[in-house]
């Protein structure tokens, strides 16, 4: 599964960059980062299912919305891995 990861600024022209799960594990165990940041434009029950594959890996995840504005679209998805 490959999801878009946030934009760094807001007025980014840079075309999307995908993460797969498999790099978000790696990440985690080899460089010790822990929360990562996904474009609000993933489907909502792709983060979901994002979140239940890992804790079926045994690790415990925080899925959350962050807003960033006050517009009901202006949001990424965070998660935390435990």
């Amino acid at each position: 599964m490959e999801l878009k990861v946030a934009k760094t600024d807001l007025q980014s022209k840079e075309n999307e960059v995908k993460i797969s799960l498999d790099e978000v594990l790696r990440q985690y165990k080899e460089e010790n980062r822990h929360v990562f940041y996904f474009d609000g434009q993933n489907a909502h029950k792709d983060m979901q299912k994002a979140q239940n594959t890992i804790q079926k890996d045994g690790y415990r995840v925080q899925l959350n919305e962050v807003r960033y504005g006050l517009d009901e679209n202006n949001y990424i998805y965070e998660i935390h891995i435990i």
